[in-house]
């Protein structure tokens, strides 16, 4: 007897394949029926006999398409109808909502097509498949339909219609289909706004490349700005010109040229090669490309070719610098108004085409953590908007995360949606463009929070947002956040050890934090240790001029002289300090490396955030045992006493000693002290779990020394994996201790 059965599938199944693979597996097993998007996901109705019906829904889980993800399968009997073939339907709006997938890298097919001369789609610019291609960043509404992208400005021709509705056709339903000619074109402008005459603007665009020339160019999710990397003095003036003097620039190549430049290794590989295609940090390797590029930096930020104009223009040119095309902190640049507007002085040409950037996207940056796969330090392209799961059911929520490196999360029951990198909220175009992804994903995945969680600094331009939005508001500390995020993206509800090192973030006591140690769950924490306070003459300034921060710190602690600045300003800083004016004072972490960095010369003021540290970081010499001594007070909340450590640093710079071995025993007392502090907390507490968050912990020396000896010692230790530890995961964070806060 034949059988009819609805089967719902919700997840990132709209602009996968994932309609035309029903369909083919319904014709595989002789059942009849209809597929079709709902903005609730994929509704399928089939019909035949129950043992084939039976082998279909397994087989959807098992042999999905590549960039498919199934959260949920529901599966109703209904009364037989009758149907006399398997169809795929028009789509229909619900009640509910769809996942949205993200842009994939151009497949394997799509790039073989394109390299033939006798495809029709010979070194056609926009060429992708159901398995490839333009997603989130074309999207404006749901359920995905062609018409509901930026792609409804293109009518596919008679060929690309035929390849739409052949069920054996690799683009089967794939919508942003098309070809040369009916789909988007590239052309080439001077910065001026004059179009150059060309036949093919993507060869003369690599041809300007090789000549010197630093032109913008137009991908998936925004503007690139593009060099030849091999042209050191183009490279110099890229650096003079984006006022960047010493940040690095992100590289790309193709895959054959990676050991060329960098030591990589297998874990690294399948990463950096994945539909994602994120920016990898790899360790450099040769002199091949120019030092500019990251001066002073052991590794470099490489991504793969993830559109097909990369793809032509590396069969030109083989090494790229592809930056972000903005002014500093304000989003990345997606039309071409934003160029000839704000970037007329950087670039001198543009490579524009005409299809609509309708989500902008910056490249996504992650690196392999020995022993526990990729890290990922900037969530975007090809990773967002896929939801992460959080361990418990919120009610409809928006945090509006930090400051710096803002993300915000929407989310409702147990998904939640985090946004991709918006950027420092300290300009009007970031706060544009918060406010502009905040709407849309309201819009797309059906949520009207009714909460809202924001940091406790009174003075952020979140908190400030948050506080004009209707609803209940909610404020989380910012340190709170990071172990809140750690202990739900690992899952862990019972009460674990917190190690947050951070840079800034305003604590419950009004003085700065970062340097901080709890004890909790998701639901309580309690500050149980700290670094010792400690002062930051001028307060946020002195974060740019690390080496204020190391004359106060030693003028504080040790009543000693650091040569790091004329002596009227040494004085001025003595003086704040001993009168407390105009003085903050912070537990931060961070700042206690700026403090070191300067005080071995090795950074004294910074070009962008971090730098000192990451410095500090990168000149550690491998293999050295010994740390310095240091104290620990426990008088009330304990506390890490600093002076020791400094006093001890300045014996070994008077010895001369080298700031290799210094940084080196610098980083080991870090390790030293959170494994003393950590030993007496699971002895007092009878706890043996410990998590590790903080933007301090992207130092890859750092935390791989921290995970080797807690493991070593006994420690069960969380990190992130689908977050940064940067304040990235800060907002994800607010949802899930805003809502138990709530509760």
């Amino acid at each position: 007897m034949p059988r009819r059965k609805r089967i719902r599938v919700r997840g990132i199944v709209q602009g996968v394949g994932f309609r035309p693979y029903i369909y083919r597996l319904a014709h595989s097993l002789r059942l009849n029926g209809f597929v079709r998007n709902t903005t609730n996901g994929v509704e399928i109705e089939v019909e035949g006999e129950e043992k084939n019906i039976n082998q279909f829904t397994k087989e959807i889980r098992i042999q999905r398409p590549p960039a498919a993800r199934i959260d949920e399968i529901s599966i109703d009997s209904l009364k037989t109808k009758g149907y006399e073939e398997f169809s795929i339907r028009k789509s229909r709006a619900s009640k509910g909502f769809t996942q949205i997938s993200p842009d994939i890298a151009t497949c394997p097919d799509c790039l073989k097509e394109m390299n033939d001369p006798n495809d029709r789609r010979h070194e056609f610019p926009f060429i992708n498949c159901t398995n490839c291609g333009p997603r989130y960043s074309i999207i404006t509404e749901t359920p995905y339909d062609r018409v509901k992208t930026s792609m409804q400005e293109f009518k596919m021709c008679r060929d690309c219609a035929k390849e739409f509705d052949e069920i054996a056709d690799r683009r089967f339903h794939a919508h942003p289909d098309c070809c040369a000619d009916c789909g988007p074109e590239y052309e080439l402008y001077s910065i001026a706004g004059k179009k150059i005459d060309t036949d093919d603007p993507i060869s003369r665009t690599a041809e300007l490349l090789k000549k010197g020339n630093i032109v913008a160019i137009k991908g998936i999710g925004g503007f690139h700005v593009a060099c030849d990397a091999l042209n050191c003095n183009t490279t110099k003036k890229l650096r003079r010109l984006k006022h960047r003097p010493t940040k690095p620039f992100a590289l790309m190549t193709r895959a054959r040229n990676l050991n060329k430049i960098t030591h990589i290794n297998i874990h690294e590989k399948r990463m950096i090669d994945s539909a994602a295609a994120p920016i990898m940090l790899l360790r450099k390797k040769g002199e091949l490309i120019c030092e500019e590029v990251a001066p002073n930096n052991p590794y470099l930020g490489v991504m793969l070719p993830y559109t097909p104009v990369h793809h032509l223009l590396l069969n030109e040119i083989p090494y790229l610098i592809m930056t972000s095309a903005n002014i500093q902190d304000e989003p990345i640049a997606k039309d071409e108004k934003d160029i000839t507007g704000k970037l007329g002085s950087l670039v001198s040409f543009y490579l524009g085409h005409n299809r609509r950037i309708e989500n902008r996207c910056d490249d996504s940056i992650g690196y392999h953590l020995q022993n526990r796969g990729f890290s990922i330090i900037r969530r975007s392209r090809g990773y967002a908007p896929v939801p992460i799961e959080l361990p418990v059911t919120v009610k409809p929520t928006l945090a509006v995360g930090p400051y710096l490196k803002n993300t915000f999360t929407l989310a409702d029951k147990k998904e939640a949606y985090v946004s991709p990198h918006v950027g420092d909220l300290d300009n009007l175009e970031t706060l544009h463009f918060f406010e502009e992804m905040v709407d849309k994903y309201k819009r797309w995945f059906r949520i009207e929070p009714q909460l809202i969680v924001h940091d406790l600094h009174p003075d952020y331009l979140s908190t400030k947002i948050a506080r004009k939005m209707s609803g209940e508001r909610i404020g989380v500390q910012h340190h709170i956040a990071h172990f809140v995020s750690c202990l739900g993206e690992n899952h862990v509800r019972e009460n674990t050890i917190g190690i947050i090192f951070d840079g800034t973030g305003y604590g419950l006591d009004g003085r700065i934090w970062g340097g901080e140690f709890f004890i909790g769950d998701m639901v309580h924490q309690e500050r149980v240790a700290h670094l010792e306070y400690l002062p930051l003459p001028g307060g946020e300034s002195s974060i740019r001029r690390p080496y204020r921060i190391a004359i106060a710190y030693v003028h504080k602690l040790l009543h000693k002289n650091l040569k790091l600045a004329s002596a009227s300003e040494a004085k001025i800083i003595k003086r704040m300090i001993d009168e407390e004016r105009n003085t903050v004072y912070t537990s931060s972490m961070g700042r206690l490396f700026d403090c070191v960095s300067a005080m071995l010369g090795v950074t004294t003021e910074i070009t962008y955030e971090a730098e000192a540290a990451i410095n500090l970081e990168y000149i550690a010499a491998q293999g050295v045992k010994g740390h310095y001594p240091y104290s620990i007070s426990e008088s009330g909340t304990m506390t890490v006493e600093i002076g020791t450590i400094l006093d001890a640093i300045m014996g070994d710079m008077k010895r001369r000693v080298s700031n290799r071995i210094i940084s080196a025993k610098f980083h080991n007392t870090i390790v030293a002290f959170s494994l003393d502090l950590a030993n007496v907390l699971r002895d007092r507490y009878r706890l043996n779990r410990v998590c590790f968050s903080g933007g301090v912990f992207q130092n890859r020396y750092l935390l791989n020394m921290m995970i080797e000896r807690f493991e070593a010692d006994g420690f069960r230790v969380h990190t992130h994996r689908l977050l940064p530890n940067n304040d990235g995961c800060i907002s994800y964070g607010q949802v899930i201790a805003g809502n138990n806060k709530e509760s």
